[in-house]
């Protein structure tokens, strides 16, 4: 992961206390996860369509923005 938030290609955004996780490359968005409180995340839109592996290498990265 990247000092502005960015991992490799994607750029991450989120409204505060949201706890939704939007995943972008450029100005598409590729999937929102929803972070649990827990450490844990779950996707929940996947637009984007990213596989499976892409999806567990996103929350992986996610879980460095976790309270």
């Amino acid at each position: 992961m990247l000092k502005d938030g960015a991992f490799a290609d994607y750029q991450v955004k989120t409204d505060k206390d949201s706890g939704v996780f939007d995943v972008y490359s450029g100005d598409s968005l590729i999937a929102s996860f929803k972070d649990d409180g827990q450490g844990s995340f779950s996707l929940s839109d996947n637009p984007g369509n990213a596989d499976d592996d892409l999806q567990r290498r996103m929350i992986e990265q996610l879980k460095g923005f976790s309270a």
